[in-house]
């Protein structure tokens, strides 16, 4: 089958990532290869393990519609944005909606700007049931360092979360928390930062680390020129990076030579831990 073998679920698609004006060019039904632009460093900023992603990746398999739910803050909400269209989700449907032929993606987006992570999971209890999606995409931990709010108290609300999903056997993402050089000084910060990445160890779950790949993004350019005024929330380059960290570590979880097992073996370990052979931060 050429390039198209048994051994790998997706061929290749290389996509300019500007959101108007782009042509797919010609693809395969199983295709999902997002290419980033080289000012977004992405390619050195993707998660050292990438955990099986086995709904996402039956329903691009098969052809299905995809429902992704992104839900968070302010960073999913769009704060900081010059429109709706700007925000990370709404970026993140475009780059994928690109890497197929149909309309085939739906990205929900459930942001609300100042929750801490008890109060989304407050929302994400009722309402991933009622919605149903293939992945849900969660963006958590910076209101609850910058509240304050209990490193323990923290851990078991974004580890209990977890197990929700995995038993309801939804497909999970984190998305963490932002970084600034204001923000990199601040000891709870670092240590709330440290704690989400500890809890989706346990519970083999992937990370996308927004606070490594703006600091790379910083140290390359020299500038913090990703967020906004208020030094805080992303504008919209910020929001571009992000929707292109998460649409190729995506692509990476579903292209996985891997995957087709991953997708059998999550039924009785969800969210097994898949090696990729892209670099770690």
């Amino acid at each position: 089958m050429n390039r198209f073998s048994h051994r790998a679920l997706v061929a290749s698609l290389a996509l300019l990532l500007a959101l108007p004006g782009i042509a797919p060019g010609v693809t395969s039904p199983r295709s999902l290869r997002v290419e980033s632009e080289a000012a977004c460093h992405v390619a050195d900023a993707l998660p050292a393990r990438i955990a099986a992603l086995p709904n996402l990746t039956d329903a691009i398999v098969n052809r299905k519609r995809v429902r992704i739910v992104a839900i968070g803050s302010s960073s999913t909400e769009g704060v900081g944005a010059s429109s709706p269209l700007a925000a990370y989700p709404s970026q993140l449907r475009a780059l994928l909606q690109l890497s197929l032929p149909e309309d085939r993606f739906e990205v929900i987006n459930l942001g609300i700007g100042g929750e801490v992570a008890a109060r989304t999971v407050e929302r994400l209890r009722r309402d991933i049931p009622r919605l149903s999606p293939d992945l849900v995409v969660w963006q958590v931990g910076t209101n609850d360092a910058l509240s304050g709010v209990a490193i323990p108290a923290y851990e078991k609300t974004v580890r209990d979360a977890l197990q929700f999903l995995r038993v309801g056997h939804y497909d999970a993402l984190l998305v963490g928390m932002q970084w600034t050089r204001k923000l990199a000084g601040n000891p709870n910060y670092v240590a709330t930062r440290d704690a989400t990445a500890r809890v989706a160890g346990l519970e083999g779950v992937t990370i996308v680390s927004r606070y490594d790949a703006m600091r790379k993004l910083a140290e390359a350019s020299g500038r913090e020129d990703f967020t906004g005024p208020d030094n805080l929330h992303m504008n919209d380059r910020g929001y571009r990076c992000l929707a292109e960290e998460v649409a190729v570590t995506l692509a990476q979880a579903v292209s996985s030579e891997h995957a087709q097992d991953a997708r059998q073996d999550a039924l009785q370990k969800p969210m097994a831990a898949i090696e990729t052979t892209r670099g770690h931060i």
